[in-house]
């Protein structure tokens, strides 16, 4: 071997590289196990941070449907007053204090036990199974728009006391009434047939300035009989309009015998434009759109909280309309006589055969699920509903519009309830 050989061989030169390259790969290792780790106690923290807002948010919701029980239970808190209720706006420690503001909202008043700034929630609505930690609050607050708002409130906490979370729903009053004019005759198929009179509505809440007497899809004017609509301001007694006999002091049927059309609108074998046939605009639901929207369980429940709900009509004379003027007959219905005036009509909606066999006369709005029979000559004050095709009556009746009846029912609080109002259900957290 030569004195200048080099001693560093390649054998050497490969064992220093793989030297070199498993450092390296082993510093990786290293780092990647590290992140790894780190990423994993990550994962373990926001598992048990979500684990822990679980908790809380299920506590809150909780303690949000007892608040909403509680104010089903007690609609009278909506008013804002009686014991329980502590102003907020007694000091600015207590208007900044939970649930006096809740979610950035400032409320007027808390329904909870106040003590100092310390407002606590009510003992009865605090006691949940499981060991859920929810406090439930009703806290009241009005606006010019809206008018008195009543919120519910839950507020949770996770069982270790490290996560809080809090729901909240508002509620305020709306009334389920009568959108304006109703014709006389409402019904999806009307057969016009018979001795009849109706006195028209002059406008209807359908087509303004036009005089309405009935409003259907599909009308049959093939009919018989001899029957006759006329203008309200038509429709005499000599030479006094039948219309100046409806004010308050008058009987049910001062006047009425002698009132006859002067002039047609429409007439056997000539109907006119006020039987309006509606084939592209008449609702579907014709209950809904004569009760804005309220189903007919909904006024069911209306006359059955005032116990105005009967089996047939043989007690309807005597009905107190004062409390309420719904009534709901499961079954069918029998006029036995006059019901209601001119300042306490009826609303009544029967679910079977709807049958008025006498001259007697009724004031208000008549809804039947079914048919009805009209004959004898009864005189009705307001209008006539039904779900179902309907054939005006062979017997004899008069229909006569009645603006100061309709009012009383429009004006009328047909169904008061508490209702979420859209969009206000919120959760947010600390």
């Amino acid at each position: 071997m030569s004195l200048f050989q080099s001693p560093t061989t390649p054998k050497h030169q490969r064992g220093a590289v793989v030297l070199l390259v498993s450092i390296v790969l082993l510093i990786g290792v290293t780092l990647i196990t590290i992140f790894a780790a780190r990423v994993g106690v990550m994962d373990q923290r926001i598992s048990a941070n979500e684990y822990r807002h679980k908790e809380a948010q299920a506590a809150a919701d909780a303690g949000l449907e007892q608040a909403a029980a509680f104010i089903s239970q007690n609609p009278d808190l909506y008013s804002g007053t009686g014991s329980g209720w502590s102003d907020c706006t007694t000091s600015t420690a207590l208007q900044d204090t939970f649930p006096c503001t809740s979610g950035g909202t400032p409320y007027e008043s808390v329904y909870s036990t106040v003590s100092g700034t310390i407002i606590s929630p009510l003992n009865y609505m605090v006691t949940l199974d499981s060991g859920i930690k929810a406090d439930s609050y009703l806290v009241f607050t009005t606006s010019a728009s809206t008018g008195n708002i009543l919120t519910a409130v839950g507020k949770g906490s996770s069982l270790d006391d490290t996560g809080d979370a809090f729901a909240q729903v508002s509620y305020a009053q709306v009334t389920i009434g009568i959108p304006g004019d109703i014709p006389p005759v409402v019904a999806p198929y009307l057969d016009v047939n018979g001795n009849f009179t109706i006195v028209a509505d002059p406008h209807a809440g359908i087509n303004d300035g036009v005089p309405i007497s009935g409003w259907t899809a599909t009308l049959d004017g093939t009919s018989t009989g001899s029957w006759q609509t006329c203008h309200l301001g038509s429709f005499k007694n000599g030479t006094e309009q039948c219309s100046d006999y409806t004010d308050a002091t008058s009987t049910n049927n001062t006047g009425w015998g002698g009132c006859a059309c002067e002039d047609n609108l429409s007439e056997n074998g000539a109907p006119s434009y006020d039987l309006f046939e509606d084939k592209d605009n008449f609702p579907d639901d014709v209950f809904g759109y004569v009760f804005g929207g309220a189903t007919e369980t909904a006024m069911r429940d209306a006359a059955l909280k005032v116990d105005h709900v009967f089996d047939n009509c043989t007690d309807l004379e005597n009905v107190d309309l004062s409390t309420s003027k719904i009534v709901w007959i499961d079954g069918s219905c029998t006029i036995p006589g006059d019901v209601g005036d001119q300042t306490n009509p009826i609303i009544l909606i029967v679910t079977g055969l709807l049958k008025i066999n006498a001259s007697h006369h009724v004031w208000g709005l008549l809804v039947t699920l079914d048919e009805m029979q009209l004959s004898g000559g009864p005189t009705i004050h307001g209008s006539i509903i039904t779900d179902s095709n309907t054939k005006l009556t062979a017997g004899g009746y008069t229909q006569v519009y009645d603006p100061k009846v309709l009012e009383e029912l429009t004006e009328d609080t047909l169904i008061s309830e508490l209702s979420k109002i859209k969009y206000s259900w919120k959760n947010y957290g600390n």
